[in-house]
């Protein structure tokens, strides 16, 4: 008599789910939500210091005994993905980041995602094909092993705590509306009385809270001359009290000049890679929010971040505007072609 037999994917899933656990098992709880399983296996929730946070994310395991890596690059890749499972991680991902991990079974190696939204939008094109995805490329095998250990556990922590999408976008927004008005900061706090308060605080207030979130991971050591001026960066009291007693409750402009500096052209880059990534999924933001994608397609950036092309642009902003085809061409326009037709940079 045969006893029953154990399905060869099951066992694969349930071993990837044992590494994966173990491995990352000192970054926080994990609930199996894998009964319901449309597209996450995981909820996790980070611990810190035996603390729990609060903080949590949704993941999704693939598994192969022979995992895909891409020569070129070293880029580990999974295909068959669904496009109906892609959209439900970009829904998702407006309550909180899904992440994806692969692991290989016979190395036991963990391989990470960035959280997936602008991946997994960049993929949708409605025409229902499965679809590939990428994980963060290989690390060295010249790399200890301690070392190759520990990343996947590094990088889940590194994006865990990350903004949220609707911060993100909420900033993006924000960003693009106020350019102008950055812009005419980044002149005025040069242009007036070094003493003088800076003439719309609540401009410099917008700009330290936008940066706040689209620049969480940079830590300017280069440009800035502190180390206590890149802690209080994102702090508008701190360039209150930067001012001196004479300034009371107010910026002056001389102590403006550091946030200005340091931050506008870190946020003009950071705009023009948000713009690629809008573009690249130009086919879901039709769809999701299309006075979104017509805000970044409409709204020019500076060609580069010297401070002879950002006074420039400071001065005469709004010339620089309109100067694109129509928002309803682009529209038509596939993503490989958008410089030759448009003439933007991408």
């Amino acid at each position: 008599m045969k006893l029953p037999t154990r399905i060869k994917q099951h066992k694969a899933e349930s071993d990837s789910y044992a590494i994966l656990v173990y491995k990352l098992r000192h970054i926080g709880i994990f609930r199996n939500v894998t009964e319901s399983d449309y597209g996450v296996d995981f909820e996790v929730e980070i611990v810190h210091e035996d603390q729990v946070t609060g903080r949590y994310f949704k993941a999704q395991v693939k598994s192969s005994e022979n995992l895909k890596v891409r020569k070129k690059d070293r880029i580990p890749v999974v295909g068959g993905i669904k496009e109906s499972t892609l959209y439900y991680w970009t829904e998702l991902s407006y309550k909180t980041h899904v992440i994806l991990y692969a692991v290989d079974l016979n190395t036991e190696e963990i391989h990470v995602s960035r959280p997936i939204f602008w991946q997994a939008a960049s993929l949708i094109n409605g025409d229902d094909k499965s679809k590939t995805i990428e994980f963060l490329p290989e690390i060295a095998k010249t790399e200890e092993h301690k070392v190759r250990e520990m990343m996947p556990a590094v990088f889940t922590l590194w994006f865990a705590h990350s903004p949220s999408l609707p911060d993100l976008i909420y900033s993006h927004k924000t960003a693009l509306r106020y350019l102008k008005l950055f812009l005419g900061l980044y002149v005025d706090v040069y242009h007036y009385d070094a003493h003088v308060e800076i003439h719309e605080p609540d401009v410099l207030k917008t700009l330290l809270d936008t940066c706040r979130v689209l620049l969480w991971d940079k830590d300017f050591k280069a440009t800035s001359r502190s180390e206590t001026e890149r802690k209080h960066l994102y702090s508008f009291d701190y360039w209150v009290k930067n001012s001196g007693e004479w300034a009371t409750d107010e910026v002056t402009n001389f102590s403006a000049q550091t946030p200005v500096r340091v931050l506008i052209p870190s946020l003009v880059e950071e705009l023009k890679v948000l713009r690629r990534k809008v573009f690249a999924s130009k086919y879901y933001w039709r769809l999701k929010d299309r006075p979104y994608l017509r805000l970044v397609y409409e709204t020019v950036l500076p060609g580069d971040t010297s401070n002879e092309t950002l006074r420039k642009w400071g001065y005469d902003f709004d010339r620089h505007q309109g100067q694109v085809i129509s928002f309803s061409l682009f529209e038509t326009i596939k993503f490989s072609e958008l410089k030759e037709k448009t003439g933007i940079e991408i």
